[in-house]
């Protein structure tokens, strides 16, 4: 999408979109007594979300005039800017003029990076795979270019736009990568996709496969992977911007990158098993993160790691009962083959630890369905060992909309993860807890070093969108990633 300031004209475009206060009125002179007479004969009262199209009977004029109610100027908050900045968009892309004008109340200015997310994020095609007349609608409808017509000019609120833009495309492009089906993203897909997105922003890739991993030890990595046909990968990128001081300990991003998850032999039910082409939306995340470390100017050591493969039936899966050796030399009994994700996260989180000596680990997950069952489809789950790295995700999440909630990791959960024949059971089978179990078990694998886990499982693909999302993929993480890493 093209974000530049508007030429004098005011009927230079098609659309022309009006955000009003209820409180205060702000327009071009042109549509200064369209607006009074439309809040003094009460058919629009500005209310926050209340939307009116005016189409005018003057050929000066726009064809098509969008009002938009932003309520009391006194109580506009980010996220409501991002929501109604998303709503306008919804509505305005039914025109298929692929052109709008936007006037900004000075009241918004200080919110230009929400305006841009909420327009960027509405904007998004979920159609990628559609053909014929179908792609063309979608096509047509997609908005191009806004010419922003600000009322105070203000040096720096293109910039703030243009940043929100640039932030919710990477979070497209992530759900691009979630909405992708198994025979299109996948461990080898996904493999080339490192490559790109490592030179994107100058960072350094090692993709270790499946041979370098057995070599490694890594046995609940390859053990999930045994019944694929693709061979499982780890996909590691190292972000290190020239001033970084070398005593600085990195950040490690951890991505659940389950390609497609059938459950293995504990195998899911018709309607769990649908969509699970989303188990690797934390991959997806770190992938998307990764994207925008060097276009955002981010000043810190971080190390990204996807654990990339498919969790399938076949002669050689994994079964039940089986022991697996872990990278850490700790084994595990594997009591349930659908609690896969803990597993090839434990892997990916002690190789990380042990390789780089992190200062902080943060993973990413599709991990339990106990999570969206607790938090449903607007917080997702945040554990750890560390208050200061839980409360710094809770302001982040606050700051970007991608609510986080503090869960508990209780001591006797850790003990129901023991394992009587082996170190460690992956599922403690009882039902009870299962978010909070499933850190326990990744807990295992962190030892000492600050972490925290995000289990998204709720997030990370919705039936019930928000403003600025669209059914299915949503790209949660990576604006709350870039929240956190930008303090």
């Amino acid at each position: 999408m093209k974000i530049e300031i508007a030429k004098k004209t005011l009927g230079e475009s098609a659309v022309f979109v009006l955000p009003v206060f209820s409180d205060k009125q702000s327009s071009p002179a042109e549509l200064k007594k369209i607006l009074e007479n439309r809040k003094k004969n009460g058919d629009f009262k500005a209310k926050s979300g209340e939307t009116m199209l005016i189409v005018p009977d003057d050929e000066n004029l726009p064809e098509k005039i969008l009002l938009i109610g932003f309520g009391d100027s006194k109580k506009i908050k980010p996220e409501k800017v991002r929501n109604l900045a998303a709503k306008m968009i919804k509505s305005v892309k039914k025109f298929e003029k692929g052109i709008i004008d936007l006037w900004l109340p000075a009241g918004l200015n200080k919110f230009g990076k929400e305006m841009g997310e909420g327009i960027e994020l509405a904007n998004y095609n979920p159609a990628k795979y559609v053909t014929g007349k179908s792609k063309e609608k979608h096509a047509k409808a997609e908005i191009k270019t806004v010419h922003l017509r600000p009322e105070k000019s203000d040096k720096q609120l293109l910039e703030n736009v243009l940043s929100g833009v640039v932030l919710a495309d990477v979070v497209n492009y992530a759900r691009d990568l979630v909405n992708g089906p198994n025979n299109f993203v996948n461990a080898e897909t996904l493999s080339r996709e490192a490559v790109k997105v490592a030179k994107e922003c100058g960072a350094k890739l090692t993709v270790l496969n499946k041979k370098q991993l057995e070599k490694l030890g890594m046995g609940a990595l390859v053990g999930v992977n045994l019944g694929s046909e693709r061979e499982a990968r780890l996909v590691v990128m190292e972000y290190k911007p020239k001033g970084v001081s070398k005593k600085e300990k990195p950040v490690l991003l951890v991505g659940k990158g389950i390609t497609f998850d059938s459950g293995g032999y504990n195998l899911k039910p018709t309607q769990a098993i649908v969509n699970m082409k989303e188990d690797m939306a934390g991959a997806a995340a770190v992938f998307g993160t990764f994207k925008l470390l060097k276009k955002m100017g981010i000043k810190k050591h971080v190390i990204g790691i996807t654990p990339l493969t498919d969790n399938l039936i076949g002669s050689k899966a994994q079964k039940v009962n089986d022991i697996v050796t872990t990278f850490s030399g700790k084994t595990v009994e594997i009591t349930n083959t659908d609690a896969e994700g803990r597993l090839v996260l434990a892997d990916a989180i002690a190789y990380g630890i042990k390789q780089y000596n992190p200062g902080l680990v943060i993973d990413i997950a599709t991990l339990t369905g106990a999570c969206m069952i607790a938090l449903g489809d607007r917080y997702a789950g945040l554990l750890g060992n560390n208050q200061k790295l839980i409360d710094g995700l809770i302001k982040a999440g606050e700051d970007t909309d991608e609510l986080v909630w503090h869960l508990p990791i209780h001591p006797d959960y850790r003990k129901k993860m023991k394992g009587t024949i082996a170190d460690l059971v992956n599922s403690e089978g009882s039902g009870l807890a299962g978010a909070s179990k499933g850190a326990a078990f990744i807990q295992e694998f962190v030892g000492k070093t600050p972490w925290a886990h995000l289990d998204i499982g709720g997030m990370a693909f919705v039936k019930d969108p928000k403003p600025y999302d669209h059914k299915d993929a949503t790209g949660f993480g990576v604006r709350l990633f870039m929240e956190y890493l930008s303090r």
